[in-house]
């Protein structure tokens, strides 16, 4: 008699996991209060000093310990105002991971600049710096170190290589919000750091970002950016508003009033939902570390700090029958266990970094020499293309349910373990 799940054995669970995103009356308070008020925008900048997108920011900045956050309209264009903030454009080759979603790399590419893939770390599946190190030449600009899933880049060594080479570092902390590394927060190492609050992340308003930083000329060119290129310095010269003083080619990129009012509303949930996730987390690690084959993709240091958007684990395929993680999630899934496939294969090999489809992106000089730099079929990055073989993910919903709920994690994945040969059977 079949014991596994998917081949008409009993599942471990039927319950369902917390869902994700969870509003309430807090929420709805915050939402009332701008309905109700005829403020709907943050101002023609977006930094009018009364707007709750103004006042989210400073309280997400103190989260950090940063002194500016600057709510933008997502996390994608966090990182490409940044970029544009810092002067990168057309030609300057930006070194980013080749494990991490695909606006990372795109954004690059948006300012006129090419990305360069370096390899990850197999225990962190951040950048590596050994494989960074490799791929700075003359033409680099700019690092952008992702703090995948909530675990952070080694950024005391990143930062070594920045300083080394004259280069600018944009943080990707778009899953790591409250993330540290030697009690430094995420988004405070870099010139730039950049955040996501899309409907996945552990503080949402279903799209929404931000950019952080401690310079406060950086900060005056992000408010500039974010809103059509209105700039201060121009008030005097004019001698009008500098409302209605467009600078800086740029388009709109303001959070409204609205957005503003569920982030104020999640950002005083987090600290409890925060811990939840990390206690759940510790108790889930204890428990996989006793099934042979099964890694949590995690590395201790002190004084830092895992935000848990994603609970990472590696699997020995030659432990569990060579399965893909397709394969095993299918598995994990019938037995009431709600794992996802990690990334299928390293972003390089999208189809948006073959170089005929940039023809029109990209000025011809440029075009030419992203043609030199990048390889879709072949970036030299063996650690991605292994942690795309072998990876499964929880989204951090998961880890927001009872202490026991994973237990029934460890007890599905000991369950498949014990009974691996049912799938050869099949």
């Amino acid at each position: 008699m079949a014991q596994l799940a998917l081949y008409g054995g009993k599942p471990v669970r039927t319950r369902p996991y917390p869902s994700w995103p969870q509003g309430g009356d807090e929420e709805l308070s915050y939402l009332q209060q701008v309905l109700k008020s005829p403020r709907w925008f943050a101002g023609p900048r977006g930094d009018d000093p009364e707007a709750l997108g103004t006042l989210f920011g400073e309280h997400f900045a103190r989260l950090h310990g940063a002194r500016f956050g600057l709510p933008v309209a997502n996390g994608s264009v966090a990182i490409e105002i940044a970029l544009r903030a810092l002067g990168i454009g057309p030609g300057a080759e930006v070194i980013v991971p080749a494990y991490t979603f695909v606006s990372t790399a795109t954004s690059v590419l948006l300012v006129g600049g090419i990305p360069v893939f370096a390899d990850i770390e197999p225990d962190t599946y951040c950048l590596d710096p050994r494989d960074v190190a490799s791929r700075i030449g003359s033409n680099t600009r700019a690092i952008i170190p992702v703090h995948l899933g909530g675990q952070m880049a080694d950024m005391e060594v990143i930062q070594s290589l920045a300083r080394t080479h004259n280069l600018a570092v944009v943080e990707d902390c778009a899953q790591a919000i409250d993330s540290a590394w030697l009690g430094k927060k995420a988004g405070t190492w870099g010139e730039l750091g950049t955040f996501s609050f899309q409907a996945n992340k552990t503080i949402t308003s279903g799209e929404g970002g931000l950019v952080m930083t401690n310079d406060a000329g950086l900060t005056e060119k992000v408010v500039a950016l974010r809103a059509f290129g209105r700039s201060v310095q121009q008030e005097a010269s004019l001698k009008r508003s500098s409302a209605f003083a467009s600078q800086t080619l740029s388009g709109n990129y303001r959070l409204s009033e609205f957005q503003a009012a569920v982030l104020l509303a999640q950002l005083d949930k987090f600290p409890l939902q925060d811990e939840k996730r990390r206690s759940n987390a510790e108790r889930l690690t204890r428990g996989l570390q006793e099934i042979p084959g099964i890694k949590h993709i995690r590395r201790e240091a002190p004084a830092s700090k895992h935000g848990y958007y994603y609970y990472l684990v590696r699997y020995d395929r030659e432990q569990f029958a060579g399965l893909n993680p397709d394969q095993f999630c299918a598995l994990l899934n019938a037995e009431g266990i709600p794992f996802l496939p990690g990334d299928r294969e390293p972003i390089y090999r999208h189809p948006v970094f073959h170089w005929e489809h940039l023809q029109e992106a990209l000025c011809p000089e440029v075009l030419e020499r992203y043609r030199r730099v990048v390889h879709p079929d072949d970036q030299g990055c063996p650690a991605a293309e292994e942690a795309c073989r072998s990876t499964l993910i929880l989204r951090h919903p998961v880890l927001l349910g009872d202490p026991e709920d994973t237990d029934d994690i460890v007890e599905a994945m000991a369950k498949i373990k014990k009974n691996i040969n049912e799938i050869n059977s099949q």
